[in-house]
């Protein structure tokens, strides 16, 4: 396979990576049309969308704010229009990943009591989550993950008067303080999100200024009901993620195996699957149709989760989700199982013209046409059986295949506690290369990518190039982590792009500039390393020569994200702008204002060489209030 280069990125008709390029030609071909095209047929897009200030809520509406109509029908003014909108997005996204959170918790507690194929793999894991949220662990590990799933899906469905135990249990000392004072210390999160969009409805909270609050409360939330839950049932079911090499791109498609793409965000069925295809039953019935055996792929999150923990039949990462059309356009993948999130409407067309199958895994997950394997934990084994079957079938079905040359090595399983064993356990040799200089600082380049020209990724390699230059280490999360394994930042010899002193610590210790810590969600791990070196230097985050960007943010998960992060003490550079424009309140609030109240804001900065500048003038400054002189 050849591999791609950096300079290979950001040019071309498609601009996000170079094997889009080559399978590209075979969906012109055949006269379908991409995420890109139907990007450029959608503009010029609406003024007021792009500016938040656009209300469909009842049926005098849609209103739009204008000089001629300054206020909706109802009297709504931009500021509570663009600021319910926001609130409505956050609770959409908090509602993704607590309900990723609760399927997680059910399959712990199915597996506690020996009703599912999972079982408990990291005993170690799962008696610090216990210990955390008070459970005795000296009992048999199936007692404790009773005990601790049964706590979690209680927590999850607590009514929101009575404070969320996980918040307390997870997160920073500091921090809680801050959160009380404003009074956004969440309670149960599914009452929350009822509660939020209770205030979203027509009429009914009419205070800008609370919708905020309500969406950072969400947010807070959705990081410790959500995020920490996901990471750390996952590990205790799937095994603690250790670091080491994978490969990505479109190009390690294997044209004479049977193909099976994971997509999605859930990985617990998809790590099944992928046992499961190394079974001599299955690798026989893959030889009998003519394949050389079975190979299993990851695309968006759930992929970078299954390259975390690698099994022997995955391969790799084949992109994020602005590949999924192109990883069917090469005619190589016989099937796609596909769990929440990110499956975009025009896959059964592809599926159709490129002989895939596609199967759906989970309830919120339907399209027209396509199969349903839903799972449930106990029964997931005969899902998966299934699921394999399926995808044998599919490839005496195939058509012509044209798979791109290009593929990357990159350097995975990033996590607190990965890092923290490359470290000799302790977070302090990174806090001393801070304070040394070698590092100047953090920075977490997370969340998504986006279709238009200008962006399509080139955002986040531009950003990621200036910052790593001048010594930020990156760590990335979500779709951001494909883009940048793709572009060669992760992989063992990306030590290169550093500047002198990052590339210092990256030689020594034999990681990349960027680290990748995976999926979406792993963004709430990115959070736990800030916390640890905060607690090292007994200081709150706000202090810290940290900072986060989000240069190509997409959907509803991301603004509950940016939310949290702001709540956190974050400077947070959010790009494309979002849609606040439209009230010079809320704007004012989110990039000035709210740093008085919880230490972070957010920027907002388009071209991607100014905002890593930003970004690096605020890790300087922090590094000066900390006494960091060198």
């Amino acid at each position: 396979m050849q591999e791609n280069t950096m300079a290979s990125r950001c040019e071309g008709k498609l601009c996000s990576d170079a094997a889009l390029c080559g399978a590209d030609e075979a969906i012109q071909e055949a006269g379908m049309t991409t995420v890109f095209d139907r990007y450029e047929s959608q503009q010029p897009q609406c003024r007021q969308g792009l500016q938040g200030s656009c209300c469909v809520l009842c049926s005098n509406g849609p209103c739009k704010i204008t000089a001629k109509s300054p206020l909706g029908v109802c009297g709504a003014s931009p500021d509570l229009i663009v600021a319910r909108n926001l609130l409505q997005k956050a609770a959409i996204g908090t509602a993704g990943n607590t309900y990723h959170a609760e399927n997680v918790a059910r399959t712990l507690l199915a597996a506690a009591r020996e009703e599912t194929v999972f079982s408990i793999l990291d005993v170690e894991r799962l008696n610090a989550v216990a210990g955390s949220l008070g459970i005795n662990i000296e009992q048999p590990a199936n007692r404790v993950a009773e005990a601790v799933a049964n706590l979690i899906i209680d927590e999850i469905n607590r009514p929101d008067n009575e404070t969320m135990m996980l918040t307390a249990a997870f997160a920073p000392a500091k921090r809680i303080d801050v959160w009380k004072k404003l009074g956004i210390m969440p309670g149960g999160v599914n009452s929350e999100i009822r509660t939020a969009l209770v205030k979203c409805m027509t009429s009914v909270n009419n205070d800008p200024v609370d919708l905020l609050l309500a969406a950072m409360k969400l947010s807070i939330a959705n990081s410790y009901a959500g995020l920490t839950v996901i990471n750390a049932l996952q590990d205790i079911l799937m095994g603690t993620s250790s670091i080491s090499a994978g490969s990505v791109n479109l190009g390690i498609l294997d044209e004479d195996s049977v193909n099976i793409v994971c997509h999605g965000h859930q990985p617990l069925l998809a790590s099944l699957v992928a046992r499961l295809a190394d079974d001599e039953e299955f690798v026989a019935m893959a030889r009998q149709a003519g394949a050389a055996g079975i190979k299993v792929y990851g695309s968006m999150c759930e992929g970078q989760e299954m390259m975390q923990r690698p099994d022997s039949a995955f391969v790799g990462q084949l992109g994020n989700w602005l590949h999924q059309e192109f990883a069917l356009g090469t005619g190589a993948v016989d099937l796609v199982m596909m769990d929440y999130n990110c499956s975009i409407p025009s896959l059964p067309e592809y599926a159709a013209r490129f002989n895939t199958r596609l199967v759906t895994t989970d309830q919120a997950v339907r399209m027209t046409g396509v199969e349903r394997l839903e799972h449930s934990p106990e029964t997931a084994g005969e899902t998966a059986r299934q699921i394999l079957e399926r995808a044998i079938e599919a490839f005496g079905e195939r058509g012509e295949v044209n798979v791109p040359e290009e593929s990357m090595t990159t350097v995975a399983g990033f996590s607190t506690e990965s890092v923290l064993g490359a470290l000799g356990g302790d977070i302090q040799p990174l806090v001393d290369a801070i304070a040394a200089g070698s590092i100047r600082g953090i920075a977490a380049v997370v969340g998504c990518t986006t279709a238009s020209p200008e962006t399509r990724g080139c955002n986040i390699i531009k950003l990621t190039e200036k910052l790593v230059a001048n010594d930020v280490l990156v760590v990335s999360g979500g779709c951001t982590s494909s883009t940048l394994q793709n572009a060669g930042f992760t992989g063992p010899e990306s030590a290169v792009l550093a500047g002198e002193g990052l590339k210092a610590v990256c030689d020594a210790l034999g990681v990349p500039p960027v680290l990748s810590f995976g999926s979406c969600t792993d963004i709430g791990r990115i959070a736990d390393v800030t916390a640890a070196i905060a607690a090292k230097l007994d200081v709150d985050i706000p202090q810290l020569p940290v900072v986060v960007s989000a240069p190509e943010w997409l959907e509803q998960k991301a603004v509950a994200d940016a939310f949290f992060s702001v709540s956190y003490g974050l400077l947070t550079h959010l790009s494309p702008v979002p849609p606040v424009t439209g009230s010079a309140l809320v704007a004012g609030i989110l990039t000035t204002d709210v740093e008085g109240l919880t230490g972070g804001k957010v920027l907002v900065e388009e071209d991607p060489a100014a905002a890593a500048d930003a970004l690096i003038e605020h890790v300087e400054l922090k590094r000066r209030e900390l006494g960091l002189t060198n």
